[in-house]
């Protein structure tokens, strides 16, 4: 049984965005309607030629989980390192309206 992609998946591999591997597609002929078609080894393989042959291809899109775009986003407090100071003094009263 031959293998398969998903568009998306080898729109990833070769940088390029859903809608421009989905023209690749429709440009060879091969019928897809969607970033989520499947498509066999085969016609991966005449995607990525058509993409090299056009300069289209570009560094992979990788996706980074986003738990640590957020972690690495916040700094993290050093162990033994004390606490921030909590503020002290009046707090501002909400105005009058």
């Amino acid at each position: 049984m031959a293998s398969k992609i998903r568009v998306y998946e080898l729109g990833r591999e070769l940088g390029l965005t859903n809608k421009e591997t989905l023209d690749l597609c429709e440009a060879l002929g091969i019928g897809v309607r969607s970033h989520s078609s499947s498509i066999v080894d085969a016609q991966a393989d005449r995607v990525r030629r058509k993409a090299d042959a056009e300069g289209l291809r570009r560094d992979p899109i990788v996706d980074e989980p986003p738990a640590q775009l957020q972690s690495s986003a916040q700094p993290q407090p050093q162990p033994g390192a004390a606490a921030p100071p909590a503020p002290t003094g009046p707090v501002p009263a909400a105005p009058a309206g």
